[in-house]
């Protein structure tokens, strides 16, 4: 506050801000605080790469996989949930918001996902858990598809799980 200018201005301002019962209080915090909101608003996704770059590395790809997937669809909206579990025991969590869905469909792109995830992964035998007894049924072809939306789904998924060894 060496300018007399700006030293006349603040006065300026103090005297009308006076009037309203206002205080200032400079945030001197902004800068760090913004870090940290990046940081949060990007931590699983830098989480999930370090996983998959620690996994690529170890070449821990042979053995068997657990991939438990769900997909959720519901008034406030739809999302999956995946976990994946290597050989070694780690778990990768990811939980994915989607548009709307219903909730079959839900099921069906959180399958899709996960298993698109272990093969990124080099993934070569995967267990696959599911909740959903359309989508196990459907694919074990005890259920037929009524809907041609959910045969293409179940398409998909086909042609997903055939690029495994088992």
């Amino acid at each position: 506050m060496h300018k007399p200018k700006l030293l006349g201005w603040l006065a300026k301002w103090d005297v009308e801000i006076s009037r309203y019962d206002i205080e200032y209080k400079p945030r001197t915090t902004i800068q760090s605080q913004i870090l940290a909101d990046f940081v949060e608003d990007f931590m699983p996704a830098l989480i999930l790469e370090v996983e998959k770059e620690l996994l690529l590395a170890s070449g821990t790809s042979s053995g068997v996989w657990t991939l438990f997937a769900d997909g959720v669809s519901n008034g406030k909206g739809s999302w999956m949930e995946i976990v994946l579990k290597p050989p070694t025991g780690n778990v990768i969590r990811q939980s994915i918001r989607t548009v709307e869905l219903t909730n079959n469909e839900a099921e069906y792109e959180a399958m899709i996902a996960g298993l698109e995830l272990a093969k990124s992964l080099r993934a070569e035998v995967i267990k696959d858990k599911c909740d959903s007894p359309l989508i196990v049924n459907q694919v074990n072809m005890t259920f037929e598809v009524k809907k041609e939306r959910i045969g293409k789904y179940l398409d998909k998924l086909q042609v997903t799980l055939h690029q495994f060894k088992e």
